[in-house]
């Protein structure tokens, strides 16, 4: 069930991108971070694999040659959230753990992509009236506040952290549910 909550959030992440009114409501740090934590282990990349497809399609798809700064920027923040939610998986509370970690690489994601906007665009002031420009407004006219972007994100993260908490639960439940009838069938 997770791999296909994974793919459904990869593709609306796909679906999304052609349409500015859904600017940044992809779950990408809920992909990262959550999804590695629900693989867990050996399979904690798969997540953070789906998202780099995902960035060369959309690098394609939009004339960008698939590979770029912000690319390989983004792929690095990918890969250190997912190793880190693969590691969370020890955690014995999952669903917190999940949602507050999500949130949390949600908002390093958003500063790390905007310091990176800051330094590479010549749109910016290159000072801290600038860099603080890149966090909160953007730059006037060219899109949606800066800030709308992190709203977007958290809210997306959220609502794929509930969903997967819910199916994490309702797969444990159901698990637990068939090894009791087994047992009493016995």
């Amino acid at each position: 069930m997770l791999v296909s909550l994974l793919l459904i959030a990869v593709a609306y992440r796909l679906f999304a991108s052609h349409y500015d009114f859904l600017g940044n409501t992809a779950p990408l740090m809920a992909i990262a971070f959550g999804g590695a934590l629900l693989m867990g282990g050996r399979f904690w990349f798969v997540p953070v694999l789906l998202l780099v497809i995902s960035d060369f399609i959309l690098g394609f798809w939009h004339g960008e040659g698939g590979i770029g700064g912000y690319t390989l920027m983004s792929i690095t923040v990918y890969l250190i959230v997912g190793y880190i939610g693969g590691r969370a998986r020890k955690s014995e509370k999952i669903w917190p753990m999940m949602w507050v970690g999500t949130l949390s690489c949600s908002i390093m994601f958003y500063v790390f992509a905007n310091t990176y906007s800051w330094m590479m665009w010549p749109g910016y002031e290159k000072s801290f009236t600038g860099w603080w420009q890149s966090q909160t407004t953007g730059v006037l006219g060219i899109n949606p506040p800066a800030w709308m972007f992190l709203r977007n994100a958290l809210i997306a993260d959220s609502i794929w952290c509930a969903l997967a908490g819910l199916l994490f639960f309702a797969e444990k439940r159901f698990c637990k549910a068939s090894e009791a009838l087994v047992a009493k069938s016995a």
